[in-house]
């Protein structure tokens, strides 16, 4: 029973099939769009979804507000300094931003995410023509995986940081607590979303190396006929051909390539430039719809980050202003905090590079072709091909300010490290400050 179960929810056939999970979270508002699997299969923006948006948003405002009147903050729970306060109003604004930017592009911008599915159904039926399909079962199992994972990341998170407040003798408030929360689900639903139409990407632009592999391989096989003399043995002749596939192609995952593709390689080529061009279109699409979500949470992050490291070594260097019994939980608290910016933007990070990497082999397999082959009209549209890919490149930037990349990563550890040092000198200083007006004030009452 369970097993049928489990294959009939794990069952997915066509692209809607597939996006099942990345529809649920339009109960929050952040997917305004719905699922039509009639005949047509059409994708249709949703007026609940837009409503129940406007409304968590609303609710979310509420809260930070209440929490701001009635002067309640995370950190201002365990100690207060100038540094804390300044870093409790820098967070409390980063994140009323990111969350209407949030909201906001998810909203009124959903026209965009609907034009990227729909751009993705007109991918998938050139692909049928050519012979192929997708792995959407695969698809839907990492859209589950991925929002299942998620799911438990922020019930453990959020439990363990309730009770290690609770355990340091700290009530926050319901307002103050659910302004804490929100931002942290509505930014794993937003990394989510990025985390799925990347993927979606990522697999049709294998699909695409897919078909200039099977290409390449059929003219190695030619190539390699011609080569080898008829004194040959059918052995050597097999060996060469082996070697000669090593020595230029790279092993790929294969998928159901028919012989639609060797019969008519230029046919092939001139739809891979149709399927390449439309991927680029649905990736510069993605860039433009999460370009400031993305933004405004990879700077909430890098600040929390930031102050989460300061705060630790506030409390490592000046022990005395945290109490004996909350000391392992003020540690606890802000590592763990930090630790789940960290992977929000290792997931970011990934995600778009994965499929930039892809995207980029397109190139490799093309030249190899080009370099064994003598067809005047494939070598034709290999030129044409080599161009598009030359001048249309994958990339995903945040507001085109820097690259969502691995180099992003160095770049956040590097600014990170920079401003602690610039926060650990100010502290020095503020301490040395208040050390020689102590001292003044001791020696006027002495005289005195």
């Amino acid at each position: 029973m369970a097993f049928k179960l489990w294959e009939r929810i794990s069952q997915a056939d066509n692209v809607f099939q597939a996006l099942r999970p990345l529809t649920y979270i339009s109960l929050l508002g952040l997917a305004p769009f719905r699922l039509n699997l009639n005949p047509r299969k059409e994708v249709q923006t949703s007026t609940y979804s837009f409503v129940a948006g406007i409304v968590h948003y609303l609710f979310f405002v509420l809260c930070f507000v209440t929490s701001g009147l009635e002067g309640d903050s995370i950190i201002g729970y365990f100690f207060q300094t100038n540094i804390t306060r300044l870093g409790d109003k820098t967070l409390r604004l980063t994140g009323i931003l990111a969350m209407s930017t949030i909201f906001g592009f998810a909203m009124f911008k959903r026209q965009r995410l609907v034009s990227i599915i729909q751009n993705y159904i007109v991918v998938d039926e050139i692909f049928v023509r050519l012979g192929m399909k997708l792995d959407y079962r695969r698809i839907l199992l990492f859209s589950f995986l991925i929002s299942l994972g998620m799911l438990l990341f922020n019930v453990i998170y959020l439990c363990v940081s309730y009770g290690l407040l609770v355990s340091a003798t700290i009530s926050p408030s319901f307002e103050t607590f659910t302004t804490f929360a929100l931002p942290h689900i509505n930014i794993s639903l937003m990394v989510f979303k990025f985390l799925c139409t990347t993927d979606l990407a990522k697999s049709r632009f294998s699909m695409l190396n897919e078909i200039l592999q099977d290409i390449l391989d059929a003219h190695i096989e030619q190539y390699s006929a011609v080569e080898l003399s008829p004194m040959h043995s059918v052995v050597n002749h097999k060996r060469y051909s082996h070697r000669l596939r090593n020595f230029i192609s790279t092993p790929m995952k294969r998928y159901s390539v028919t012989s639609i593709i060797r019969l008519n390689p230029e046919y092939a080529i001139k739809q891979v430039s149709n399927i390449h061009n439309l991927l680029c279109d649905i990736c510069h699409t993605i860039e433009e719809y999460f370009t400031y979500p993305l933004l405004g949470i990879i700077a909430i992050s890098f600040l929390f980050i930031l102050f989460d490291d300061f705060y630790i070594l506030e409390a490592v260097l000046n022990p005395k202003r945290l109490d004996v019994f909350e000391t392992d939980e003020f540690f606890a608290f802000f590592l763990i905090q930090m630790i789940w910016y960290i992977v929000i933007i290792i997931l970011i990070v990934e995600a778009s590079s994965r499929t930039i990497l892809q995207s980029n082999q397109s190139a490799a397999i093309v030249h190899k072709i080009l370099n064994i082959t003598d067809d005047p009209e494939l070598r034709d549209r290999l030129f044409r091909l080599s161009l598009q890919l030359s001048h249309r490149r994958v990339l995903f930037t945040a507001a085109g300010l820097f690259r969502l990349d691995r180099t992003l990563i160095f770049t956040i550890t590097g600014a990170a490290t920079c401003y602690l040092i610039i926060l650990i000198q100010f502290r020095a200083t503020h301490h040395m400050e208040d050390a020689v007006g102590a001292n003044a004030t001791h020696i006027h009452f002495l005289h005195d």
